[in-house]
């Protein structure tokens, strides 16, 4: 048996003192516009700012005559503005 107050845990806990970054995720679905692709990666136009380094689930279809639906994980490599939207490369994760 447990002594009383002796807390019951799968795994044992080591004290840790450190810096922790987290972001906190909301579901939300944005839309742009594919500007060109490559094996590494595509050229977006979108509404919002971004931070280099943003992971960001993209789905986009390949356009011809069998039509390929993707989704993919990308990170965000550089966006520059483009009048009151951003260009923003991003690199295949996924």
């Amino acid at each position: 048996m447990a002594e009383e107050g002796s807390e019951r845990r799968r795994f044992e806990r080591k004290e840790l003192n450190t810096e922790v970054k987290y972001t906190v995720l909301f579901p939300s679905i944005n839309k742009g516009i594919t500007k060109n692709i490559s094996e590494g990666g595509l050229c977006l136009l979108i509404n919002e700012q971004l931070n280099k380094g943003t992971i960001l689930r993209v789905e986009f279809a390949l356009p011809g005559e069998e039509a390929s639906h993707i989704e993919a994980v990308v990170k965000v490599m550089w966006q520059r503005r483009q009048g009151d939207k951003f260009l923003t490369g991003v690199q295949f994760l996924t």
